[in-house]
């Protein structure tokens, strides 16, 4: 056998796990893959980073790999590890680990980063860019409350909508006289700012940023024209520079960029370049669809096919949801040549503009803007220089006629996230019988990104399959088209007690790791705790039973039922913080105390010391009751809620659950502990109590729906415990109770609920007390472990 190629990739961000994953596609059994990841998180979607801001998706819905798909896929991930040197002549690379490998061929994929004007200000506390996952949790820590946005393209407009998102005060200021002027016209800018004033998100245009004002914490912004914005976050969004300094260091020819030929390859032999660091023929681009044109070309020149197409540059295009509208943007987007012609649809009042710029009979730009329907057409056709007539119809008419006006070439790129082609997708429907959209997805990542090309998915699984498209159940584990319901009969029918036995029955969890954290869930609840706990299934906060942060360390919160808490555990908590070195120690909103900034290998000494038993804050699972003080000090209460809530936290402490459940116990209806906008909610009332269940309090506000009235504690335990098994068997995965309850139906729920003739609540509450029985404390098992290690080290050492 021969040896394998040796490649070295050096960045991890989309363009670097793009080129893996077709090198992975074209030969996996001859490549060597070494993949450097600067950042301490694995390759994630940047196109989604404002959701992740937003709150509105955690870390691993942002297409981030568990650290198993790399070791089953054979590549040495180097996360957190930058390359500092390279010797072309060696063919080496060195870095910041300290280590060197060598390679047969080096990919540059280091992309770019933010370009910060010098600004005077710019250094002030408060002052962030926004750029990657670090950027964006250093912002949140700060809370931001009036924010100031320097740049009004794509990046300052998601900055924007993740911090409009999280309550803030929001004013965009850009130079330029529109908004997004690299990809829209001054119509199509005016518009979207319309759009985005409606967010009462302040816009200021054509305006220069003088100054960032206060003394070492940022205070506000003045304009040159003289006015001063208050503020206590500026976010600076001026545009991008590619990482070039590494190839200048080993003297590879750059520009802007690392210029490469039409292979891709650099002026070093054997070391190419793909992504938002290269530049071709003097281009750089700074969007995702080119960056996956050039790797598909890159990955097939480094394994050596002569054959392959040469890269003659890409049309610069996007299809993207800018603070909830839509935009398509291809090509020339102005057509101020003086022979540029436009068809144009503009319809103001609705939000809705359709352009397309003409140069000598042939389409050479398209803007769309609130529909966008037609977009893949319009796409091709910038890049084919259709004859004009042929999208007149499409531009002007009807989006439902966009097939037949003018059909999808086989080449049209449809998934901009992924650069995902129609050809592709028809391929995995003919070939590989994807029937459905997620399995389209599954087979070839099409509306896995941002998923704003499902609807054109679904046209062209009916096209290819020449019959309706239904809607399809939720699959949690989408490679084998399984929903929770089929697992949950696998493992019944079966007797199956871990995910490896699940995947070995019937595959979940084989073909792509995606789905295995759901599986463990669904494993435990199935078997009432009474499983065989597999780790590597678990998140990396579940193996290691704390919350990690940006930086590496882990947050530990600790349990106090119902927020009360006595000095003794206080003492305890400051004395951990102390002793092991924590940053920050923060007062929750569930009423606990978080103590941030622990150390990996500190963290089984801190439960020691602390004896008190985790807060689960780190997962999926029942998470606090908050409290009031009830009738022992409120001269309003009417009910013992501080009680009560301990009662119902003991109850169902350590329980885990589809998605974090957190719950309110309030002793009068002035509802000091905001039962009402909580998953499982009570509120006291005059000869009674108040269940509530599926509020919401984060990015959208959701008032609770009242469950039943009973008449006394013992009934509020019977209630809420049957509707907490109701929902940890019937929600699907990461669903929280505020969207399960509105799917299922409240009647519906009640009908099972209170329902008590019928046994099913008394049942639902046994199997309940049957998981609670096998459930434990995390932190206490470990304790244990570790003093019978510290006892058997003790023997050996004694003899």
């Amino acid at each position: 056998m021969s040896e394998r190629l040796k490649v070295a990739v050096a960045g991890n961000g989309i363009a670097g796990a793009a080129f893996v994953d077709e090198l992975l596609k074209e030969n996996p059994e001859e490549v060597s893959i070494t993949l450097y990841g600067a950042e301490k998180v694995g390759t994630y979607n940047r196109v989604r980073l404002s959701e992740y801001m937003a709150g509105a998706v955690g870390l691993e819905e942002l297409g981030m790999r568990p650290k198993e798909w790399y070791e089953e896929c054979g590549i040495d991930l180097r996360l957190g590890v930058r390359v500092l040197e390279v010797n072309t002549e060696k063919q080496r690379v060195s870095g910041s680990d300290g280590k060197s490998v060598a390679y047969d061929k080096l990919v540059f994929a280091t992309g770019s980063e933010s370009f910060v004007p010098p600004i005077p200000g710019r250094h002030k506390e408060g002052v962030f860019v926004f750029r990657t996952v670090e950027d964006v949790e250093r912002m949140l820590e700060a809370t931001p409350e009036r924010a100031v946005v320097v740049g009004g393209g794509l990046l300052g407009l998601e900055a924007a909508w993740g911090l409009v998102a999280r309550g803030a005060k929001v004013t965009v200021v850009d130079l330029a006289g529109h908004l997004m002027s690299q990809q829209l016209d001054k119509t199509a800018g005016i518009m979207l700012r319309r759009e985005i004033e409606k967010m009462e998100v302040g816009v200021r245009l054509g305006a220069f940023t003088e100054e960032i004002t206060g003394g070492g914490k940022v205070r506000g912004v003045r304009l040159r024209d003289g006015e001063e914005l208050a503020a206590d976050t500026v976010v600076i969004c001026a545009g991008i520079r590619p990482n070039v300094e590494l190839a200048q260091a080993c003297g590879i020819n750059t520009n802007r960029g690392i210029i490469v030929d039409d292979h891709l390859q650099t002026s070093a032999c054997n070391v190419y370049a793909v992504g938002e660091c290269a530049e071709h023929e003097g281009v750089v681009y700074g969007l995702v669809a080119p960056a996956l044109e050039q790797v598909r070309v890159a990955a097939r020149c480094v394994l050596g096919d002569k054959e392959v197409a040469s890269y003659r540059g890409s049309v610069a295009s996007a299809t993207l949801k800018v603070m909830g509208v839509d935009v398509t943007s291809a090509g020339n987007v102005y057509g101020e040549e003086e022979d540029s012609e436009a068809i144009v649809s503009s319809d103001p009042l609705n939000g809705v503009y359709r352009k397309v710029v003409i140069r000598n009979g042939k389409v050479v730009g398209a803007v769309l803007l609130g529909d966008v329907s037609g977009a893949p057409q319009l796409t091709t056709a910038v890049r084919r220089a259709t004859p004009a007539e042929e999208v007149v119809e499409l531009t002007l008419g009807s989006a439902t006629k966009a097939f037949e006006t003018l059909p999808l070439s086989d080449d049209a790129q449809i998934c901009d996230c992924n650069g995902v082609s129609k050809e592709q997708i028809v391929v995995a429907i003919t070939k590989k019988d994807a029937n459905s959209i997620s399995a389209v997805g599954a087979a070839t990542k099409a509306g896995t990104g941002c998923g704003s090309c499902k609807p054109l998915i679904k046209q062209i699984l009916e096209e290819a399959l020449d019959t309706p498209v239904e809607e399809e159940k939720n699959h949690l584990c989408k490679c084998m088209r399984l929903s929770s319901e089929d697992i949950r009969g696998i493992l019944r029918e079966r007797k199956i007690r871990s995910v490896s036995a699940l995947g070995e029955a019937c595959g979940a969890g084989k073909a792509c790791p995606d789905c295995k954290v759901g599986l463990a869930y669904v494993v435990s609840e199935v078997n009432a705790n009474r499983h065989e706990e597999e780790r590597h299934a678990r998140h990396i906060n579940d193996r290691v039973h704390a919350n990690i942060q940006k930086d590496g360390t882990f947050s530990v919160v600790p349990r106090i039922h119902g927020g009360v808490t006595n000095p003794d555990q206080l003492r305890r908590i400051a004395d951990v913080a102390e002793k092991y070195g924590a940053r920050m120690v923060k007062i929750t909103g569930g009423q606990r105390l978080d103590i941030l900034g622990l150390k990996k290998k500190d963290l089984p000494r801190a439960w020691e010391d602390l004896g008190m038993p985790s807060g689960f804050a780190y997962t999926k699972a029942v998470r606090t009751v908050k409290t009031c003080v009830g009738t022992d000090f409120c001269r309003y209460g009417v009910g013992d809620s501080t009680g009560l809530g301990i009662r119902m936290e003991k109850a169902f402490e350590n329980l885990y659950t589809p998605a974090k459940v957190k719950m309110g116990c309030s002793g009068c209806p002035r509802n000091c502990a905001e039962a009402t906008v909580k998953d499982i909610g009570v509120v006291a009332v005059e000869g009674g109590w108040k269940v509530y269940v599926a509020g919401a309090a984060g990015m959208s506000v959701r008032a609770a729906d009242e469950l039943a009235t009973v008449e006394n504690p013992e009934e509020v335990m019977k209630v809420t415990s049957a509707f907490l098994q109701y929902y940890r068997e019937n929600a699907e995965y990461k669903e929280r109770t505020y969207d399960f309850v509105p799917r299922v139906g409240l009647e519906k729920i009640r009908s099972v609920i209170l329902d008590e003739e019928s046994g099913e609540p008394e049942r639902l509450r046994r199997r309940l007390r049957e998981a609670k029985e096998a459930s434990f404390d995390p932190w206490e098992v470990e304790r244990q472990q570790n003093k019978t290690k510290n006892q058997f080290a003790g023997v050996i050492g004694g003899e």
